[in-house]
């Protein structure tokens, strides 16, 4: 459909609400292994490094190699039904998830969930960014990152719930699937809402194309790639620093339900709705506060104001995962962890958005693909394995979890805020040349 739409209109927020329930969705799929990482462990006789491969590496293979071609697809087909597509396909991936009996089945199960998530972000971007202007487009962007804060917590309170009475009745039995454990179970109640979904988004209408000016050329990933050259500084140095944050949730996400089975002698399901209900509260906060920051610096005309607010949160991150990764008393961790969630998820938005203000709307598909494929194999493919790794290899002490995710704080929460602190000349400078 190609009605005229109204930017920053009652529907474009609808619109940015329902992409974000399909965020949420993707992010239980996603993040619901977190949840079963010890079962799956026991079950399958693996090690921490093999969990970590699970959680992050499998997931990427195919997301960043898919990711360019659906962005190059975001910026000339519908994108309301590329995301479509991609619900369905990752949401029957999830359900192989279940039916899986080795590491290497879940492992291929876990490649088909990424690519399925590789058709959302890129789409979504593109949409969000024709549905708003640049003064709104930050609290839009954080709406739809809310989602993934959102989809963590509904995997670990709903899943642990569920993973709770499946426990109970020994598993499930399924028509011609036989008798599942109640992590496999698990998987495949996570499946079933994508579908719902996947409906709904079919009230999506797609807003037109831009008609006039350079944006009526069909973009690839030459000009992609010579805009990105033009301005290589401001995309290098802030791709850097959002990778750097969003490393940290990732390893956070993945491992800290983990962490409190470990250190607090904790069941799954009890970790599971602890951790979910503090991540239900701090991440959107985290989010939302990103979101208006942003806005906000950009309003008052700080140059560089997605840099200044990752750079800002990443070290305001440092103090606290040093009292969540080191203390032995649970109320004070829990309130750490939630003040630590906060801090790294409001350095969510300011890394999407920042890359649609560095990038003109006929580019935006492709360029947010790129973007995104670099985030996830650098963040997810990397993060929740390293955890994994300094476990086994440096500290060789599943007890020492804690001091690999603290750690993997020090290394990239450093790191990250002096990549956002260095990308805000730049970025300031590309912005105002697209504007």
């Amino acid at each position: 459909m190609t009605d005229i739409i109204r930017k920053d209109s009652t529907y474009a927020w609808y619109v940015a609400v329902l992409l974000s329930v399909a965020h949420l969705i993707s992010f239980v799929d996603r993040f619901v292994m977190s949840l079963v990482l010890v079962p799956i462990k026991t079950e399958l006789l693996l090690s921490d490094t093999q969990l970590g491969l699970l959680h992050g590496t499998g997931f990427v293979i195919l997301y960043t190699v898919a990711a360019i071609p659906l962005g190059w697809m975001a910026d000339r087909a519908n994108r309301r039904n590329i995301i479509v597509a991609g619900i369905l396909v990752w949401s029957l991936a999830t359900a192989a998830c279940g039916l899986a009996t080795s590491f290497n089945s879940l492992f291929l199960a876990r490649v088909a969930v990424g690519f399925g998530e590789a058709a959302l972000v890129p789409a979504a971007m593109s949409l969000i960014a024709a549905y708003f202007t640049r003064a709104k487009l930050s609290r839009a962007v954080s709406t739809f990152t809310m989602g993934a804060s959102l989809g963590k917590s509904v995997a670990l309170i709903v899943g642990g719930l569920i993973l709770a009475w499946l426990t109970a009745r020994g598993g499930a039995m399924l028509p011609g699937l036989g008798h599942l454990s109640p992590w496999q179970g698990l998987f495949m109640a996570a499946a079933l809402p994508g579908l719902v979904v996947a409906l709904l988004l079919l009230t999506v209408k797609e807003p037109p194309r831009p008609v006039t000016g350079a944006d009526t050329a069909k973009p690839g990933l030459r000009d992609v790639f010579t805009h990105i050259g033009r301005h290589r500084a401001a995309y290098l140095l802030h791709t850097a620093a959002a990778a750097s944050a969003i490393l940290l949730v990732q390893s956070y996400a993945a491992w800290s339900p983990t962490f409190y089975i470990r250190n607090f002698g904790m069941t799954p399901a009890e970790a599971g709705y602890l951790v979910g209900m503090v991540v239900l509260v701090a991440g959107p906060a985290g989010h939302l506060t990103g979101g208006f920051l942003t806005d906000r610096l950009q309003a008052k005309g700080v140059g560089g104001a997605p840099g200044l607010v990752i750079g800002t949160m990443l070290v305001l991150s440092i103090p606290l995962a040093v009292i969540f990764c080191t203390t032995d008393n649970k109320a004070l961790s829990l309130a750490s962890y939630a003040l630590l969630n906060v801090t790294i998820t409001a350095a969510a938005p300011p890394g999407l958005s920042g890359i649609q203000l560095l990038t003109p709307e006929r580019l935006r598909g492709i360029t947010s693909a790129c973007f995104m494929a670099a985030i996830t194999f650098t963040a997810i493919g990397l993060g929740p394995a390293s955890i994994g790794i300094f476990t086994d290899q440096v500290f060789q002490d599943e007890k020492a979890l804690g001091s690999s995710l603290l750690l993997a704080t020090f290394i990239f929460g450093i790191l990250g805020a002096l990549f956002a602190w260095f990308s805000r000349a730049p970025a300031r400078a590309a912005t105002l040349a697209e504007t």
